[in-house]
């Protein structure tokens, strides 16, 4: 017989402890959607979780466990990394097309030309996210040639496996610490990190 979720209140005691990468944009907005994610998550594991009573109020309730928060990490690791990359979607798109293409090519530089021949772009298309990664830094411009036009080169082909690398050590930094009962790193206006101030796990339930 198959068993069915029922309503059920979720309490979070991590909640005030997590954090999100510093790079993330909009990072009010987007916690506010981390969090609603893993209540989600430990509501759909509602059958695993043994409920708790609240003795002042009577509410049954069931909480939020580290491995909650893990799963969580693990499905939306992608959408974070989206979230912290300031190009759009379909800029991004191209500049990962472009950089293989490079590779495979063997070529450090390209023009609009080569651009449109071998991903068959439209030419409205390719000077537009030319000027996105210009202006952003992510393309140099090398020379103007008479005959073939502008000609650029890629800026680095490893930042966007930095900023995976750096959403996913802050993330997993953050698990490490609440399963040692460190107090986790808070963001410094260098951008460097240090101890938050150590708070009772179970403020956010009360």
């Amino acid at each position: 017989m198959q068993r069915v979720l029922v309503p059920v209140s979720v309490r979070n005691p991590y909640a005030e402890l997590l954090q999100l990468p510093p790079c993330v944009f909009k990072p009010r907005r987007t916690n506010a959607h981390y969090l609603a994610y893993i209540e989600a998550i430990t509501f759909y594991h509602q059958l695993q979780r043994g409920l708790k009573t609240d003795e002042r109020t009577g509410t049954l309730y069931i909480e939020t466990t580290i491995e909650d928060i893990k799963e969580a990490n693990k499905l939306l690791s992608e959408i974070l990394l989206r979230k912290s990359d300031e190009l759009t979607g379909g800029c991004r798109g191209y500049l990962e097309q472009l950089k293989a293409l490079l590779q495979r090519l063997e070529q450090t530089t390209f023009t609009n030309k080569d651009v449109r021949t071998h991903l068959r772009l439209p030419g409205t298309t390719v000077r537009r996210y030319n000027h996105e990664l210009l202006q952003n830094g992510y393309i140099k411009l090398q020379e103007k040639d008479k005959h073939q036009g502008y000609i650029y080169e890629i800026a680095s082909y490893e930042e966007y496996q930095q900023l995976q690398k750096s959403v996913t050590n802050v993330l997993n930094e953050v698990l490490i610490r609440l399963q040692t009962g460190e107090p986790p790193m808070s963001q410094t206006t260098t951008g460097s990190t240090k101890p938050k101030p150590d708070k009772k796990k179970d403020s956010a339930s009360q």
